[in-house]
């Protein structure tokens, strides 16, 4: 239930049932790097919560909780999307009904990372003007919660309304660079250097090489056939979503080393 025309092979027959759709994790098909493309990192970033946990607690010794706890809900948010994104693909052979659902989840799982990552590049970013980043924080919960509206509703899941689905994310995504020219406007290009905004561009820049591939289903559209298991345009872009999720991770741990170098001294 997941129409690629360009994928003709290594389709699994339907289940209506859990364990038999979750028993394909163990044979090849072509949902097998889709699942597992997502399904080992998000393992990955949930054992490495402790680590990083005490990395930081060692490199700052006065570490707040509330900064522990923005850097925890990204990781957490992270791992939710990639752990329903690799459950959606392995319940793609159950059901109609199920694989409908699982969709959405999974669109809510994008977006729920997506608000991570602002509300995380927001809290360090205005890390001294709490004012502007709580405002901050208002919009993108209100630009979410309207586009969560539109992409949770069943009538907007049908091919038709692939580019439309693709297009309300990159805007939101896009709505990144309003905060970023207003702390350009207010502090200057080496403040947002030093808060990890080339790491944010980075992950931006990955989002839309993943969003290229995805949506001009590259390179199965030039070689139909031929890409049915592996190197396929869906597990790319999962690819790329995984490395822009630690891009954002990196950014944020940079931002932190400079607030807590610096306390709250704004370049002027």
């Amino acid at each position: 239930y997941d129409p690629n025309p360009y994928i003709y092979t290594s389709y699994r027959s339907l289940t209506n049932s859990w364990p038999r759709s979750l028993h394909s994790w163990t044979y090849l098909h072509n949902e097998t790097t889709n699942i597992f493309s997502h399904l080992i990192p998000a393992v990955i970033l949930l054992f490495s919560h402790g680590w990083l946990y005490e990395y930081l607690h060692a490199r700052h010794a006065h570490l707040t909780h509330f900064d522990w706890t923005v850097i925890s809900t990204q990781l957490l948010s992270g791992v939710i999307c990639l752990l329903v994104s690799a459950v959606y693909h392995t319940g793609l052979n159950h059901s109609e009904g199920v694989a409908g659902n699982w969709l959405r989840c999974d669109y809510a799982g994008i977006m729920e990372c997506m608000v991570g990552c602002f509300g995380s590049g927001l809290h360090f970013g205005f890390y001294c003007c709490p004012g502007v980043k709580w405002f901050y924080w208002g919009v993108i919960g209100v630009l979410s919660s309207m586009n969560a509206v539109f992409l949770l509703n069943p009538r907007f899941s049908g091919p038709k309304w692939r580019r439309v689905r693709l297009g309300s994310f990159i805007g939101t995504g896009l709505s990144a660079f309003v905060p970023i020219a207003h702390a350009w406007v207010l502090w200057g290009p080496v403040y947002l250097w030093n808060v990890g905004v080339p790491y944010y561009l980075l992950e931006g820049l990955l989002l839309l090489i993943g969003c290229w591939f995805w949506e001009r289903r590259y390179p199965e559209s030039k070689y139909p056939g031929k890409f049915d298991i592996w190197g396929h345009s869906h597990t790319t872009w999962h690819v790329f979503v995984t490395l822009a999720i630690l891009a954002h991770i990196a950014g944020l741990l940079s931002a932190m080393d400079y607030i807590y170098s610096q306390g709250c001294f704004i370049p002027t």
